[in-house]
């Protein structure tokens, strides 16, 4: 109603006719049709760029979910790993003691045989010493030193 009293002063002021003012009424409803379907068709486009937006970083999502996964599958593959090489070295260093251990006994044992050898050797040379003795006035005592002993031992 307001917008038609108006139209009637303007149409008065100016002179226009009712027909020009509805021609010019009607050019401006149809441009304002034609910037609102603009608009409308900006919203869309608008719109449509936002829902592949966010498809878009669903799939990526969905992507950095699986590579999380597949991480977490190697980290505890390494984890796993890294249990069983730290538990074989264990096993290494224990056996190594042990053999350590077999090596210095052994090594103990083997001197310990060398010196009742070479006490043995002392002995049955002190014996034919005394008992070459009293056959012959001019013969010397033969001794034998622990280098030979050990070098006839060992078959040096």
């Amino acid at each position: 109603i307001c917008f038609c009293s108006k139209a009637v002063v303007s149409t008065q002021s100016t002179g226009k006719s009712f027909e020009t003012i509805i021609t010019d009424l009607k050019k401006q409803v149809e441009n304002q049709s034609k910037n609102l379907k603009n608009e409308q068709n900006i919203l869309k486009n608008i719109q449509a760029q936002e829902s592949e937006n966010l498809l878009r970083a669903q799939r990526e999502a969905e992507e950095l979910k699986k590579q999380n996964a597949v991480l977490a599958s190697r980290v505890e593959s390494m984890i796993r790993n890294l249990r069983a090489e730290t538990k074989v070295k264990m096993e290494l260093f224990s056996a190594l003691g042990d053999a350590r251990r077999d090596a210095e006994e052994h090594k103990h044992k083997l001197e310990q045989k060398f010196r009742e050898n070479e006490m043995l050797k002392q002995r049955v040379a002190e014996a034919m010493a005394v008992s070459s003795f009293p056959t012959s006035s001019f013969s010397v005592p033969t001794t034998t030193t622990a280098a030979d002993t050990f070098y006839s031992a060992n078959g040096f």
